[in-house]
């Protein structure tokens, strides 16, 4: 028998998970006093960058709620591209002057050399480094090109087209209309890396994609008819009625996180007959406008729909509706079927419920 109490008390040190809820609220709090928002980037609140007409400003869809995987542990959190060029401060020198790039932070090695560097482009992240042959890390300048093109969304193509041609960037293919919606653009820049800017300019489906295409070399196809699986094609669409049904497909894309996929006009200014508005980890919400003329469907009392929304990632959509003054019905709570998950809700602006949270019951 041990004379040390505590040494027959002690037991071998393990490794233990902590809860994921505990994570994510560590993670808020830590982003909060960091002054970072959910995607880690510094506070769009702290600083504002002006604009005029020599630096036009770079609108960039925040982040989306992710897809799942089999496994929760191989869920992404993002992806930031890593260029590696031939001349680090240079290059970021013409991402300033070309983009309107804004440095965050840069790493510089003993002997010049930056070893890491981040920048942001509008609210796109980017990281960077120079040449480390010993390494394996060459760039497009030594490899003689790069098989990876950056497609970076921007509010005005031609502008911001012109600017980067003007600092040294090469033109491969000025902007034009293309049949897919966006007005797009490819240009290299001086360190071998192919950027396509594209601005969206009307919403445009698969179907009407593809009727577009009809008769050229290229046939467009939806997911199942490529050959995906089938899986999660079809199902359930949620139906909301509005009186501002643009309105509110702004506050579910821009606010909660939505995809627009396709939106139908009616006669009347501002009338919606027929929209498809995705969620990115599935489902599709269909909004219309309300009380239309031989429509029965839009007859139901408007702001009365109540829409639950699994999603892997609710703190990212609760911090965004934060972030937009939204209206929280429902504080974050921890549900009775997800005990190391979180929900919350929201009321958009017409008064209907949108619920965000995990989910962990049985399929």
């Amino acid at each position: 028998m041990t004379s040390d109490p505590f040494e027959a008390l002690a037991s071998p040190d393990e490794s233990i998970r902590p809860r994921s809820d505990f994570a994510r609220s560590l993670r808020a709090r830590l982003e909060s006093e960091l002054g970072l928002d959910p995607a880690g980037r510094p506070s769009t609140t702290s600083t504002t960058t002006p604009t005029s007409t020599t630096t036009p400003s770079i609108e960039l869809p925040t982040r989306r709620p992710l897809m799942p995987t089999t496994s929760p542990d191989l869920i992404a959190v993002r992806v930031t591209p890593y260029l590696t060029v031939h001349d680090g401060p240079g290059a970021l020198a013409f991402y300033v002057q070309a983009f309107g790039a804004v440095e965050a932070m840069r790493v510089v090695g003993d002997d010049g050399r930056l070893g890491h560097a981040e920048f942001t482009v509008g609210q796109a992240r980017f990281y960077l480094s120079d040449e480390f042959p010993e390494m394996g890390v060459v760039s497009p300048h030594t490899l003689g090109g790069s098989s990876v093109a950056l497609h970076l969304e921007v509010g005005d193509v031609d502008n911001l087209y012109a600017r980067a041609v003007s600092s040294g960037a090469t033109s491969l293919s000025e902007p034009a209309d293309q049949p897919h919606g966006a007005r797009h653009g490819t240009l290299a820049d001086p360190f071998g890396h192919r950027w396509m800017l594209s601005q969206q300019v009307e919403a445009v489906g698969v179907d009407a994609y593809a009727e577009r295409m009809a008769g050229s070399e290229w046939d467009v196809q939806s997911g199942a008819s490529a050959g995906a699986s089938s899986a999660g094609v079809g199902g359930i669409w949620a139906s909301v009625n509005c009186h501002d049904a643009m309105g509110v497909i702004r506050f579910m894309v821009d606010v909660l996180g939505f995809t627009e996929q396709l939106v139908v006009p009616g006669d009347e200014p501002e009338m919606v007959v027929h929209s498809q508005i995705s969620w990115p980890e599935g489902g599709i919400v269909q909004v219309g406008s309300a009380n239309r003329p031989d429509n029965v469907f839009s007859q139901r009392p408007v702001g009365s729909e109540s829409i639950y929304v699994i999603t892997a990632d609710p703190t990212t959509v609760l911090e965004r509706c934060r972030t937009a003054g939204a209206e929280i019905v429902v504080d974050p709570v921890t549900p009775d079927y997800d005990p190391t998950g979180m929900a919350f809700t929201v009321k958009d602006p017409e008064g209907n419920l949108w619920s965000f949270g995990t989910y962990a019951g049985e399929a």
